[in-house]
């Protein structure tokens, strides 16, 4: 009889031992390929994704309404980004060729991404996100601005030979989804996928360009020297009526000097000319 009782004790205590491990083993928990982020009241979220498949067994869930699992099921998204614009004074180099040819360039690329599973508790404890309603709209935030980013270097790349060549062939894609992912670290493996791409001819551009610079370098030659001259007559003649200015200003305070000036020259007086009067000083 004593060792039945011992037999049904271990059982108890194998079953007890079984059902604790059942009910803080956390995969158990959440649906086949969805992922959950654990958040207990004494720990507030915990650092490690709930993983499927992946054996994680806590304590934790033994408290009774200690635990809570957010389960979520991240999908990727994509957003589609579109840049147009014209290389710089391409309506000037234009002009200058046969036919005006146009120097404006357009893109339009998709870009698509998932979330990391291991990101997922700090979009918790960061951002607030609680179910996959709300990682789908960090998502296509997070998108956004792994796309403005990108704009600098697509601008870059749309303006040089090597580089718009990269881009119509394809070559450019990992070097632009390294640069989304270190825009958004929380992002999985994005992608940047080139829908269509229109860039002008570079070496058409270039030549242009050195046709305009060649027609203002003799222009300027040619304009230069007249500009130098025309200056200085134009600085020669204010200082002539600035001078004139002052001898007018000079003679209508004393109109004697006329006769005075013309004596000394030589020249017979006015014949209303008032006998010249010696200054006087005044005290």
């Amino acid at each position: 009889m004593k060792r039945v009782t011992w037999i049904l004790a271990i059982l108890l205590l194998v079953l007890a031992a079984l059902a604790a491990f059942l009910v803080g083993w956390l995969p158990l928990r959440i649906e086949p390929g969805s992922l959950a982020v654990l958040v207990t009241k004494i720990g507030g979220v915990h650092p490690d994704t709930v993983l499927p498949g992946r054996f994680r067994w806590t304590a934790a869930a033994l408290l009774p309404t200690n635990l809570r699992l957010l389960p979520f099921s991240p999908r990727p998204a994509t957003r589609a980004v579109s840049l147009s614009g014209e290389l710089p004074s391409a309506a000037a180099y234009s002009a200058f060729m046969a036919g005006e040819p146009d120097f404006s360039w357009s893109l339009e690329l998709r870009l698509s991404a998932a979330v990391k599973p291991a990101a997922l508790p700090g979009l918790v404890e960061r951002e607030g996100i609680r179910d996959d309603e709300g990682l789908s709209a960090w998502l296509q935030g997070a998108l956004e601005r792994a796309a403005a980013a990108l704009r600098p270097t697509l601008v870059s790349l749309a303006m040089d030979p090597a580089g718009s060549r990269s881009l119509a062939d394809g070559s450019a894609s990992a070097a632009l989804a390294s640069a989304a992912a270190a825009a958004v670290p929380e992002l999985e493996s994005p992608a940047v996928e080139l829908v269509s791409a229109s860039v002008p001819d570079i070496a058409l551009y270039e030549e242009a360009r050195e046709l305009y610079l060649a027609y203002m370098e003799r222009y300027r030659e040619a304009v230069e020297p007249a500009l130098a001259k025309a200056s200085a007559t134009a600085l020669g003649d204010r200082l002539r009526l600035e001078s004139l200015e002052a001898y007018g200003e000079l003679l209508a305070r004393y109109p004697w000097l006329v006769d005075y000036l013309a004596i000394e020259a030589g020249l017979p007086p006015r014949a209303s000319a008032a006998p010249l009067q010696p200054a006087t000083a005044t005290g």
